[in-house]
């Protein structure tokens, strides 16, 4: 019974229990004690209506699964029932289980509650399912107990008309016995239990069944006549889901004694599909004989065996699949066991090594669109099969995307290219190899070729002086294939200016320009980077020094004198002294340091500027005193200056001539005074000392007449010739200090 018809009988029933309803059971004011849980329930007053508890089973295939629906139903209660369920005295778990409740409230106050306990039949193996209703009206829960359908395996048994019934029983193992040659073999196994179906595995010997034995359904087929090699022990497991049963059985086979027919033994060689296939054959042999491949140590090969039977007789043919090359000479050999032979008879067949393949390796460039692309080419021609290829980057183990194309040509020779395109920038500088495996080689062989990196550009700075403009502008040119814009000032901290950045294309060869404006204070004496950032991710740098200029002085070149300044500070001015009357007259000037050019400008005191030829300043004009004054020359470079100051004076014949004359009156009238003086001097001198004589002479005398000092005696110097002493002593200061002056 299905789910529909299961609520089809409840709506019945509630329309019966309606009918009844009207009819009041009782008063009660006491509450239920407790429930199965022992928690207690709250008061209840009013009629109460005592449920009339029903429990069905029903079940259902979905997608090939049981599954079983036990329903518990209350019908007209009141208060509303409740309804819970126990599997093994436990409440059911969430899974596999699930419960579905639903009420319904009647017209006269009753209701009725329904339960369904769902769950599938493979998951659980309890054969009972408990209903717990719980209401006021029952002095204790209401438990419905049902059965219900559960799945068992129990064993499985062994049917063979020709078995022999002597089964271990301490190991759980029948044994079965069949005859060597008998054909039509079938071994059936029979499941005990009720499970709808179940999956069945067979084993032999703890591994796959033997050649020539299938499981269908739940038999065991031998196919063909049954050989000795169908003997062990064979083991099935049946299980459904988690229902699992096994046996075992122990199969004999008993030998036929017949006499035996040697085989007839051929091998044959040939070339297929890239292979050296062997082919051995044991034909008409009496019983069938046992073959093998005996090969040297490291080679191996994929080998098969057929067997075919005649009137009695059996055919052996193997086939062993060798590659169509080899580095190395080797030998296979086909080894025939049979009771006719007293040893294995052996047949040998020889392989030749084969030839080497002939590796090239080739790469070229390719610019488009102004990116470079480098194409490498790796080809391979070699006898077949075709050869292994693959690239390999550097030392590491990164590999690149590749080609491959293979062509046979006329020869027989095979002929394998790899070909990859990658962006010359991702491998720059790094070694790309070429790695060939072919069965020819004992190891790979390895072809390398390097990657060239791009061509450094050619970089140049310069700095340029602006005409009419107080700036000086640094210039960087960066020219090469593929150069980008990625061009870039390095300046000193806080500098700043005006950068301009242009580029062009020739061809494949790029030039950019990157330009810098500046004022020459700001860098001058320092040094400027250019820095090319390549997309390669290399760098390039030009330094450009910024000169250190200076102007130490301005020379007059003509003959002049200093003019020091009051303030001991220096001289101030150069005087020098031009001609009156004379024309185109010169001042030679020169200016002293590193400058490349100048700009020299003179004015007189009062702000009129002098005409300049270069480096002179000229007087066109007759000279007159007029022109005489100061003259203030400024050579200019930028920020660079000196000043000359230049005392000139307007000369003449005549006032050369008075000048003279003077002179020579005034050093006559000088030399004639000193003569006087000197004279004067020596006369004076002269006097003195004739007096001293006198009184040296009457001191001596006075001396010799009576004791005393000399200075006793010594008479009173006369005030007239003190006086005329004090005189020539001032005199003679004053002259000493003119001379000094």
């Amino acid at each position: 019974m299905n789910d529909k018809k299961l609520v089809g009988n409840l709506k019945s029933r509630e329309r019966r229990l309606e009918e009844l309803s009207h009819q009041a059971v009782g008063w009660s004011a006491a509450p239920y004690p407790h429930t199965l849980d022992n928690t207690m329930q709250p008061s209840i007053t009013g009629i109460l209506s005592r449920p009339d508890i029903q429990v069905e089973v029903n079940s259902e295939t979905i997608n090939g699964f049981h599954y079983q629906a036990v329903s518990c139903s209350a019908f007209g209660g009141r208060p509303v029932p409740q309804i819970s369920w126990l599997v093994d005295s436990r409440p059911p778990s969430h899974y596999p289980f699930t419960v579905d409740v639903s009420e319904t409230v009647h017209s006269n106050g009753t209701s009725t509650l329904s339960s369904i306990l769902r769950f599938p039949t493979h998951l659980q193996d309890e054969d009972s399912v408990t209903c717990v209703v719980q209401h006021p009206t029952l002095p204790k829960p209401t438990l419905t107990t049902v059965r219900v359908e559960t799945f068992n395996l129990s064993g499985v048994q062994l049917l063979f008309s020709e078995m022999r019934n002597n089964s271990d029983d301490s190991q759980g193992t029948a044994s079965l016995e069949l005859k060597d040659g008998q054909s039509d073999t079938v071994i059936r196994l029979q499941v005990t239990g009720n499970v709808p179906h179940y999956n069945v595995t067979c084993k032999k010997d703890d591994g796959p069944l033997p050649e020539g034995v299938e499981l269908v359904g739940s038999s065991l087929t031998v196919q063909g006549p049954v050989e000795h090699w169908h003997a062990g022990l064979y083991e099935c497991s049946f299980s459904y889901h988690h229902l699992k049963a096994t046996l075992k059985f122990n199969v004999t086979v008993k030998p036929q004694v017949i006499q035996p027919v040697p085989p007839t033994i051929r091998v044959d060689l040939r070339t297929e599909d890239g292979h050296r296939v062997i082919e051995c054959s044991a034909a008409d042999a009496v019983p069938v004989a046992n073959m093998s491949w005996l090969l040297p140590e490291g080679v191996s090969g994929v080998s098969w065996f057929n067997l075919t039977s005649h009137n009695g007789s059996h055919s052996v043919r193997g086939v062993l699949l060798l590659p169509a090359c080899s580095p190395w000479e080797l030998t296979a050999e086909c080894v025939i066991n049979h009771p006719a032979f007293e040893e294995p008879e052996n047949r040998s067949i020889t392989l030749p090594l084969c030839a080497r393949p002939n590796i090239t390796i080739n790469s070229s460039t390719e610019r488009r669109d102004g990116v470079e692309y480098t194409d490498v080419d790796c080809s391979v021609e070699s006898v077949a099969p075709a050869a292994t290829i693959t690239w390999q980057v550097g030392n590491s183990d990164n590999s690149i995307s590749y080609l491959s194309e293979t062509q046979v040509q006329a020869d027989g020779l095979v002929s394998a290219r790899s070909s990859a395109r990658f962006l010359s920038s991702l491998y720059s500088g790094q070694n790309l190899t070429c790695t060939v495996e072919h069965l020819s080689l004992e190891a790979p062989e390895t072809k390398t070729i390097h990657i060239l990196g791009p061509k450094a550009p050619l970089m140049s700075v310069s700095v340029v002086r602006q005409k009419d403009s107080p700036l000086w502008q640094a210039v960087c040119d960066c020219t090469g294939e593929g150069v980008g814009t990625n061009l870039e000032w390095v300046l000193p901290e806080n500098a700043k200016g005006l950068t301009s950045l242009h580029s062009e294309s020739e061809g494949c060869v790029r030039k950019a320009r990157l330009t810098y404006l500046f004022p020459l204070a700001l860098h001058e004496g320092q040094e400027l980077t250019c820095v090319y950032q390549s997309e390669y991710g290399a760098t390039e740098t030009k330094t450009l020094p910024i000169p250190r200029y200076y102007i130490s002085a301005v020379t007059v070149l003509n003959h002049s004198t200093p003019l020091q300044s009051r303030y001991g500070d220096g001289p101030f001015a150069q005087k020098l002294a031009l001609q009156e009357g004379h024309h185109n007259q010169r001042i030679l000037l020169r200016v002293e340091g590193n400058i490349p050019e100048y700009n020299l400008n003179c004015k007189r005191s009062d702000g009129s500027l002098v005409q300049m030829d270069g480096v002179a300043m000229v007087f066109l004009s007759e000279l007159t005193e007029q022109d005489e004054g100061l003259y203030s020359c400024q050579a200019s470079f930028y920020h660079h200056t000196a000043t000359v100051n230049i005392q000139v004076e307007v000369t003449s014949v005549e006032k050369h001539l008075a000048i003279a004359a003077i002179i020579c009156m005034s050093s006559a009238l000088a030399i004639l005074l000193i003569l006087a003086v000197t004279l004067w001097v020596c006369c004076t001198g002269y006097s003195k000392t004739q007096y001293k004589k006198k009184e040296s002479f009457s001191a001596l005398t006075s001396m010799m007449q009576e004791p005393g000092s000399p200075e006793v005696k010594k008479p009173a110097v006369i005030e007239n010739d003190s006086k005329e002493y004090d005189q020539l002593v001032n005199f003679s200061i004053v002259i000493d200090l003119k001379s000094t002056v």
